[in-house]
């Protein structure tokens, strides 16, 4: 059973998050945050990737969900690196 768009995005969006202020606590902590991050898209979007299981998901769930699975992991990434950032001067 592969996860709900929604879930996908609250997922994503809360590990962003987590990456983003472990960041901005330890730069280097950053380093961990993208593993997890990783880790956690693998193991919940890995069938994608899959040959034989994947173009049947996508035929079945829609491309829409193949695209909405890939930006909400870029914006996890993203957030995480942003946290990186330095911050600005007053």
């Amino acid at each position: 059973m592969m996860p709900t768009v929604l879930a996908i995005w609250g997922g994503a969006i809360v590990l962003g998050l987590l990456g983003f202020a472990a960041a901005r606590f330890r730069r280097w902590l950053v380093l961990p945050a993208l593993g997890l991050i990783a880790i956690v898209a693998w193991s919940r979007l890995g069938k994608l990737a899959d040959p034989t299981v994947g173009p049947a998901i996508v035929h079945d769930a829609g491309l829409a969900y193949l695209v909405q699975a890939c930006a909400a992991l870029a914006l996890a990434v993203i957030l995480a690196v942003l946290g990186v950032v330095p911050k600005r001067a007053a």
